[in-house]
């Protein structure tokens, strides 16, 4: 297998560094166990890739490889690409079954306790996170917010915002993981503790907007330190749905966070 022009070829592709790094590791891979050296065919890889010693996430990773070097040396991949959604289908399948079957050590109950234990020890910021998590059922970046005084600083129409009015705070969505498809979201929040929370953080008179978090790269290991116990955002979602998966709190929750019923079916525990 000639590396240095499939390396050309990735790269002439547009594929990024590091992806064509890994597709150079995938190739060095299968060659190993290509034990008996094999004609590099359609039928070959498959029968390869059925070997035991590897899983079907390995075997995902390395098809997606091969599928391209067929594509390279100008061969049919039709059958690769088959072959890649049937195991595709069969990690869907095993991680539905797994999220389905997953308990948790926490209730909705000890969430909430642990929401409002942020707001009473003035963790300000864990409580309006944990709040907008809780009752918005929002992802990661849902939670990358600039906290703002007025409505006339929120200019920037592809940014999220916590809007303090002089009774509630306006929470504004506009960069989320299904934007594209659902559009901006708007939500007034009335309650008094995240009306505090929310003047705490613009307590300096001369602060109009401030984030909520000065770098949010790494979102989710950010997050772990101002959300209960510790848990994912994710996690949450799936703690409310254990306790009602009913299809209207499925829709409920949906409608909040832009999600569709039957990912929620497939990925939150959802049973309808």
């Amino acid at each position: 297998m000639d590396k240095t022009e499939f390396e050309e070829y990735l790269v002439n592709v547009g594929l990024k560094g590091n992806t064509i790094k890994n597709h150079l590791r995938n190739i060095d891979k299968f060659e190993k166990l290509n034990f008996y050296d094999l004609n590099l065919t359609e039928e070959n890889i498959i029968k390869i890739l059925k070997d035991d010693e590897i899983n079907n996430s390995q075997r995902l990773t390395l098809s997606s490889t091969l599928s391209k070097y067929l594509q390279f040396s100008l061969m049919s991949n039709n059958k690769l690409v088959d072959y890649i959604k049937t195991i595709n289908n069969e990690l869907n399948k095993q991680y539905v079954k797994r999220n389905k079957e997953k308990e948790y050590n926490y209730s909705k109950k000890d969430i909430l306790k642990e929401i409002n234990r942020f707001y009473k020890e003035g963790n300000y910021r864990a409580y309006i996170v944990s709040y907008l998590v809780y009752y918005f059922n929002t992802r990661n970046a849902d939670l990358n917010v600039n906290v703002c005084r007025s409505k006339k600083y929120a200019k920037d129409e592809k940014d999220n915002y916590l809007i303090l009015r002089k009774n509630s705070v306006l929470y504004i969505r506009n960069n989320y993981k299904t934007s594209k498809t659902y559009g901006s979201k708007q939500h007034e929040v009335k309650s008094k503790k995240f009306l505090e929370s929310v003047k705490y953080m613009l307590q300096d008179e001369d602060i109009k907007c401030t984030r909520i978090f000065d770098g949010f790269t790494n979102s989710t290991n950010i997050l772990k330190n101002y959300l209960p116990y510790g848990l994912k955002t994710s996690d949450i979602v799936k703690i409310i749905l254990s306790e009602d998966n009913s299809l209207h709190q499925a829709t409920k929750i949906g409608k909040k966070r832009g999600t569709n019923i039957t990912t929620l079916e497939k990925s939150y525990n959802l049973k309808v």
